[in-house]
């Protein structure tokens, strides 16, 4: 027999009711919004890539104005990446190029004469926030592969993403119309070829290189190189890169200074280890993310630095250690806004500028450069620093922490 409800039960599963069926055309709504989407993909992916395709067609004469009869180019692994198609023609040849500036998606078209001569340029697609491709386009009728030089827009920087951008679409094409014709080119981008350099250093095959951060004050080397898997170091002394194996062994013929100089080097950076801090004294800023130290009391720090896109969640990855005597050893970004520009300002160059400097140098100085065209990104860089000084300071206070 049904036992009947009390007026407290009555009203408890009238507002689970009530609760219930909210959340039923919320569901509801999200999946008709999601099937909506879906849909206006589906039919406006086509559209829009044949609106491409037919600006890329009617850029075929636009860019190569002598050229007749054209016909799709096989793209293999010859060509360099970033081209994407290509068309020969009787007078020439056309490239698509695909490249990123300030963002993804910046696409150029590049006719290319009988003489191996740019017949124009411009580009049919842009994501760019400044409109620089615009004054581009044109910009290099007349260069060859070996004349061709970066063009930098009206009112942008030296470091100007889509001014570096177009010229590699530019530099590309022209490439791949040596190829096209018959010849040969190096296409490898410049690391590629320092992979293959540091390979070759230490005798191995398809090995993943990565520039070795200082823990140690190395001397008579420029660069230092650590290969994947402990297979062992390559040391880059002006133009010469010498492999050092895990057993310590050189294993290239090298002048005798130069071995003698890398075997030293290896010495010392196999023998360096990282301890990390499990305890941090309190009151250190956010931009530290990890500290650890060497048995020889230098410290390394891995810092996030601040800057123009800290509102989308972006920042800067910086390590960066400092000597027992409270010099920076090495500084190095390790990630950066990839596709947004600024942060892409931030390389090894304006890093290096940091090493042999100490707090008060850092805080005072004027001499230290700024990334052009990025006031916040640079701000945040050197605060990201700062706070490694800062913490520096408060851990050797205190005479080290756990570890």
């Amino acid at each position: 027999e049904r036992v009947p409800q009390s007026p407290l039960e009555r009203e408890v599963n009238v507002v689970k009711k009530s609760n219930i069926y909210p959340s039923i055309v919320l569901g509801c709504v999200c999946v008709a919004v999601a099937l909506l989407l879906s849909g206006i993909n589906m039919f406006t992916a086509p559209i829009i890539a044949d609106r491409q395709d037919a600006d890329a067609n009617a850029a075929l004469l636009e860019v190569l104005p002598n050229g007749k009869d054209f016909k799709p180019l096989e793209i293999t692994d010859a060509y360099p990446e970033v081209i994407t198609d290509g068309w020969k023609a009787d007078g020439g040849f056309v490239f698509k190029a695909t490249v990123n500036g300030y963002k993804p998606g910046l696409v150029i078209m590049c006719g290319i004469d009988a003489e191996g001569k740019i017949a124009g340029v411009k580009h049919i697609v842009t994501n760019e926030t400044y409109g620089f491709e615009a004054e581009l386009n044109g910009a290099y009728v007349g260069d060859t592969i070996d004349s061709a030089e970066l063009i930098i827009a009206t009112g942008a920087t030296s470091k100007s993403m889509t001014s570096l951008a177009y010229f590699d679409a530019v530099k590309a094409s022209l490439q791949a119309a040596v190829i096209a014709g018959g010849g040969s080119v190096d296409v490898r981008n410049p690391e590629q070829i320092l992979q293959d350099n540091l390979n070759a250093a230490l005798g191995t095959t398809d090995v993943k290189f990565s520039r070795w951060i200082a823990t140690e004050i190395v001397t008579g080397v420029d660069k230092v190189y650590a290969a994947e898997g402990g297979a062992g170091y390559v040391f880059v002394i002006g133009e010469s890169f010498i492999g050092v194996n895990e057993s310590g062994v050189v294993t290239q013929g090298v002048s005798e200074e130069n071995a003698t100089a890398a075997v030293a080097a290896y010495e010392i950076v196999s023998a360096s280890k990282l301890t990390k801090l499990t305890e941090l004294p309190s009151g250190i800023k956010k931009n530290v993310l990890a500290a650890y130290v060497t048995e020889s009391g230098n410290y390394l720090f891995e810092l996030e630095g601040y800057g123009f896109y800290d509102a989308y969640g972006s920042s800067i990855k910086i390590t960066v250690t400092i000597s027992a005597e409270g010099k920076i050893i090495d500084c190095a970004t390790t990630d950066q806004h990839k596709d947004e520009g600024y942060g892409q300002s931030a390389t090894e160059e304006y890093s290096a500028q940091f090493v042999g400097v100490d707090a008060e140098t850092l805080k005072s100085s004027t001499d230290l450069g700024a990334i052009s065209s990025a006031t916040y990104t640079t701000q945040g860089y050197r605060k990201a620093l700062q706070a490694a000084f800062d913490a520096f300071a408060k851990i050797t206070a205190e005479g080290g922490n756990e570890q």
